[in-house]
C-alpha cells in the first residue's frame, strides 16, 4: 500500500545516506530518483520490462531494489558494485552507459528489436541530469 511504499522509500534513501558517505557516489541524483524507482518497479515488470537510466550513476535505488543491497560497500571499488549500471552485474541492467543523453536512442534500439523479434516486453527511459537537451537525446526523439 502507500503507506508501505513511502516506507520503503524513506528507507531506501537512508541506507543511500548511510552507505554513500561511506563509498563515495553520487548523493543527489539517487536521492531525487528513490519514488520514481519504487514507483517503476511496482508498475512494471523488471527484469521482462527493460529500464535505461539515462545518467547511470542514478541507478542506485534500481540496484537495491533488483537484490544489490548487500553489495554496497563494495560500491565502485575493485571486483564490486559497478556505479552504474552493468549487465554482467545483473539481468535487471540491459543497458551499460555510464553517462547521460544515450537512454532514449539506446531505448529505441531495444524497443526496434524487441518488434522486429515479436517480443512483449515495455523499455523505459529515464531521463535526469540534463540529458534531454544534448544533441543525441534530441536526434532520438527526432527518430522516434
Amino acid at each position: 500500500n502507500i503507506t508501505e511504499l513511502n516506507q520503503l522509500s524513506q528507507d531506501i534513501r537512508d541506507f543511500l545516506i548511510e552507505n554513500i558517505s561511506q563509498t563515495g557516489g553520487h548523493f543527489s541524483s539517487n536521492l531525487g530518483i528513490v519514488e520514481l524507482t519504487v514507483a517503476l518497479h511496482y508498475v512494471f515488470d523488471s527484469p521482462d520490462d527493460k529500464f535505461l537510466f539515462d545518467v547511470g550513476h542514478q541507478s542506485y535505488a534500481h540496484k537495491i531494489l533488483t537484490g544489490r543491497a548487500a553489495q554496497f560497500p563494495m560500491l565502485k571499488k575493485y571486483g564490486g558494485l559497478c556505479g552504474f549500471q552493468n549487465r554482467k552485474e545483473s539481468i535487471y541492467d540491459p543497458w551499460e552507459a555510464g553517462h547521460s543523453s544515450t537512454a532514449i536512442s539506446g531505448a529505441t534500439g531495444l524497443a526496434v528489436a524487441r518488434d522486429l523479434k515479436k517480443e512483449k516486453f515495455e523499455v523505459i527511459s529515464v531521463i535526469g541530469d540534463a540529458a534531454l537537451m544534448s544533441g543525441e537525446s534530441l536526434e532520438a526523439l527526432n527518430f522516434l
